[in-house]
C-alpha cells in the first residue's frame, strides 16, 4: 500500500479536504502521523489538508494519563514501545526516524527506583526489558503530538478542538457534521473515529447493591477512592486490571514489598482493605518472565498464513476455530518447546533443518511424536488451559494449587522465552498474534465458531501471554501469605447481594466443601471492551440510532463491538460501507482482534498498518479529486 502519487501529471490542484480524527490517544496519533507524513512525501499534489482533532485534553495521552501513579506499569517492555513508523510496516512511506520509549527516556536521564516502579531523577539506569509506568507513555505520547505539530507541512493545517464529540449528522452536500459538546459543530469530508475505551453503561446506583459496585477499574485511584481501610473488596479477575487493583489497594495505601530471607515479603501501612480474588476460569495469567529476552525472529512450520488459505480454499468458505486452525496451534507450540529444549542443549540449528524437512513432507506431526517419545511427552493443550491438576477440595487446596500454578510459573520466568522451553512454547502464541488476526478477522470464522473463540480461546491466549509484570506475581504470593489477600473460591463463585446484610456474598460453585463470603465492594477486574447497544458515548449511541453503525454479531452474548469491512469501514443498518468514516481500536474488537496495542519498533505493526492503509486510500481518492460517497448519498449504490 503506497500513498497518492508524489510525481506525474494532476489535471489541477485538488480541491481542499477536510479531515476529522475523533480521539486522540495512539491511534488517533498513528492516524494523525500517517496523514502528515504521506501528504509531505506528496507535496502539492496531496493538496490542501485541514485536520481537526477532536479529544477533550488533546494532549495525545489518551488513557495513559502522565498524572496516575507510578505503579500503574505497563505490561510492554520500553523497548518494545516506537510511535514512529519504519519500513518494516509502511516501506519507504517514512519521515525522519524517532526514539523508541526506552530512547526517549534514556535521552531525558530519567531513571528507575529501588522499588522497581518510580522513575525519576535517582535509581539505577532504564533497561530495555524494563516495564516502565503508564503515566511515561503518557508523557511520551505527548511529546510525539509536538513532534507531529512540527513536522507538518504547510499545506496541512492541525486545529485542536478540546471537546468531545456528540453526535453526528450529514450536510447536504454530503459532508459529514460533528456536534460537539462545547455546542460548536465541525464539518469534515472524511472522519477517523479512535476513541478507544468508550464506556459502557453502568447497573447504576439504583440495581441491587449498585451503590457498592464498581464496575469499571479505570481511572485508578479514583475509582477506589471510597473503599475504607479494613473492608473487604472482592475482585473479579486474574488479569492486569485485577493486579492494577491490588497494587493500588496495597502499595497505593502505604504498604511496602521488601526482600526478605524467605522471600519477598509485605509490609503493612494499616490503611489496607481485605482482597479477595476470583474469575470464572479459576486460573491464574502467566506473568512476563523476570528476563525478557527475545531470539531471533521465529519462523513457523505449522501456523502459516499458506496453511490458513489452504484450509479455507478447502473449506470454501469461513473456517471453524478449534477444527482447523487449534491443531495448527498446538502444532507450533510443539515445534517451539522443542526448538528451545534442543537449543539449550546446543543442537538448535539441526533440529530446526529435520522439523524443517519433516514439515515439508508433510510428516511434522510424525516427527514431534517421536520426540515425545524419546524425550517425555509435552502436552501443549494442557498448558494452554492451565488448569491441569485444580484441587477442588475446598479453599485451603484450591489456594495452594493456585499459590504452587504461580510459583511454578516464576520459576520458568526466571529462565525467560529462550531458556525455557514451556515460555518459548507459550511466546508462540505472542509471535504469531497476526496469523491469528489473518484467521479471524473479518468473518474469517463460522458464527458459532467465533462466539467460542470469544467466550474460550481468547481469555486463553490472554492468560497465556498477557498477564502481569513477573513482581506483580511475586507480590501476588507475598500478600497471600501476609492475610492481606486470599483467593478462596475455586472457579466461578456466584455473586450476590445480601439486602438483609447490606453486603456482597461471594459463594462457590466447584468446591467440595463450600466457601462463603461476605464482601463490602465488588470490583470488575477487568476493562469492558466498548459495546454498541450499551455505550456510555454519545457519538456511539448517535451513530447506532442514525443507524450509521451496528453491531458486527447481533444478539451475540460475546461479540459486541461495532460492525466493520476490511477497509475499516464500519457497516451501517443495512450492510452498507459508510465510506467516509475509519474505526480503529477498541470499538471493532470482535470484527477485528487485539487491537489494544501500541506500536513496536523494527517489527510489523498492525496498528500502524491500518492507520497507514486507510490514510492512503483517503489521500489518493482526494488528490485523483474523486471523493468517497456515504453509504445512502446519490451514486453510492
Amino acid at each position: 500500500m503506497t500513498g497518492p502519487p508524489r510525481n506525474g501529471h494532476q489535471p489541477g490542484p485538488p480541491p481542499d479536504t477536510r479531515i476529522a480524527i475523533i480521539g486522540l490517544g495512539s491511534r488517533g496519533l498513528s492516524v494523525l502521523e500517517r496523514i502528515i507524513t504521506l501528504a509531505k512525501l506528496a507535496g502539492p499534489a496531496a493538496g490542501r489538508l485541514r485536520v481537526d482533532l477532536v479529544d477533550p485534553s488533546c494532549a495525545g495521552a489518551g488513557v495513559h494519563d502522565p498524572g496516575q501513579p507510578d505503579y500503574l506499569l505497563l505490561n510492554t517492555t520500553c523497548a518494545q514501545v516506537s510511535m514512529f513508523p519504519d519500513a518494516c510496516t509502511v516501506g519507504a512511506d517514512v519521515d525522519a526516524p524517532g526514539p523508541s520509549l526506552h530512547e526517549w527516556v534514556t535521552s531525558r536521564g530519567l531513571r528507575l527506583a529501588a522499588d522497581g516502579f518510580t522513575v525519576g531523577a535517582s535509581g539505577r539506569a532504564i533497561r530495555p526489558a524494563d516495564f516502565l509506568p503508564r503515566r511515561i507513555l503518557g508523557e511520551y505520547l505527548g511529546w510525539f503530538l509536538g513532534q507531529l505539530r512540527q513536522r507538518a507541512p504547510g499545506h496541512v493545517r492541525l486545529v485542536l478542538h478540546r471537546a468531545e464529540a456528540v453526535a453526528a449528522d450529514r450536510t447536504a452536500s454530503g459532508e459529514l457534521a460533528f456536534t460537539l459538546s462545547d455546542g460548536s459543530t465541525l464539518r469534515a469530508g472524511y472522519a477517523f473515529l479512535t476513541t478507544g475505551y468508550t464506556a459502557n453503561a453502568s447497573p447504576g446506583p439504583g440495581a441491587p447493591g449498585g451503590h457498592a459496585m464498581i464496575s469499571e477499574p479505570y481511572p485508578l485511584p479514583d475509582r477506589v477512592r471510597e473503599v475504607a481501610p479494613g473492608q473487604t473488596v472482592a475482585i473479579s479477575g486474574f488479569g492486569l486490571s485485577a493486579m492494577d487493583l491490588m497494587s493500588c489497594l496495597t502499595v497505593g495505601r502505604g504498604g511496602r514489598f521488601s526482600a526478605g530471607e524467605a522471600g519477598l515479603r509485605y509490609q503493612p501501612s494499616g490503611r489496607e482493605p481485605r482482597l479477595l480474588l476470583y474469575s470464572r476460569s479459576g486460573v491464574p495469567c502467566r506473568a512476563r518472565p523476570l528476563v525478557v529476552e527475545f531470539g531471533p525472529r521465529y519462523e513457523p512450520l505449522a501456523l502459516t498464513r499458506t496453511a490458513i488459505d489452504e484450509l479455507r480454499a478447502a473449506r470454501r468458505g469461513p473456517l471453524d476455530f478449534d477444527t482447523d486452525v487449534l491443531p495448527l496451534v498446538l502444532t507450533e507450540m510443539r515445534v517451539g518447546y522443542r526448538r528451545c529444549e534442543a537449543r539449550l542443549a546446543g543442537a538448535e540449528p539441526e533440529l530446526r533443518g529435520q522439523l524443517s524437512q519433516a514439515a515439508g513432507r508433510g510428516q511434522l506431526g510424525r516427527a514431534l511424536d517421536e520426540l515425545d517419545a524419546r524425550h517425555g511427552r509435552f502436552d501443549p493443550a494442557g498448558l494452554l488451559d492451565g488448569s491441569a491438576g485444580m484441587r477442588l477440595a475446598g479453599s485451603a487446596a484450591y489456594q495452594r494449587w493456585l499459590a504452587g500454578v504461580i510459583s511454578a510459573d516464576l520459576a520458568e520466568g526466571l529462565a525467560g522465552f529462550t531458556r525455557s522451553p514451556v515460555k518459548a512454547a507459550l511466546d508462540i502464541l505472542r509471535e504469531l498474534r497476526d496469523t491469528f488476526r489473518y484467521a479471524a478477522d473479518y468473518g474469517g470464522l463460522t458464527g458459532p465458531s467465533l462466539e467460542e473463540y470469544n467466550r474460550r480461546v481468547i481469555p486463553q491466549l490472554n492468560r497465556a501471554v498477557v498477564g502481569p509484570q513477573y513482581e506483580r506475581h511475586a507480590e501476588l504470593l507475598a500478600l497471600m501469605r501476609a492475610g492481606v489477600l486470599a483467593a478462596p473460591f475455586g472457579p466461578a463463585p456466584g455473586v450476590a447481594w445480601d439486602q438483609r446484610a447490606g453486603q456482597w456474598t461471594v459463594t462457590s460453585s466447584r468446591l467440595a466443601v463450600p466457601c462463603r463470603r461476605a464482601a463490602d465492594w465488588v470490583v470488575a477486574g477487568h476493562a469492558s471492551w466498548p459495546e454498541v447497544d450499551l455505550s456510555a458515548s454519545a457519538l456511539i449511541s448517535s451513530l447506532r440510532r442514525a443507524g450509521w453503525i451496528r453491531r458486527h454479531r447481533p444478539g451475540s452474548v460475546h461479540v459486541r463491538g461495532v460492525d466493520v469491512d476490511s477497509d475499516q469501514h464500519p457497516l451501517d443498518a443495512s450492510g452498507r460501507p459508510q465510506r467516509r468514516l475509519w474505526m480503529l481500536g477498541p470499538l471493532c474488537e470482535g470484527a477485528v482482534f487485539y487491537t489494544n496495542l501500541v506500536p513496536s519498533p523494527r517489527v510489523w505493526s498492525r496498528p500502524i498498518f491500518d492507520a497507514h492503509r486507510c490514510v492512503a486510500q483517503l489521500l489518493a481518492a482526494a488528490a485523483a479529486g474523486r471523493p468517497a460517497v456515504l453509504a445512502g448519498e446519490p451514486g453510492s449504490g
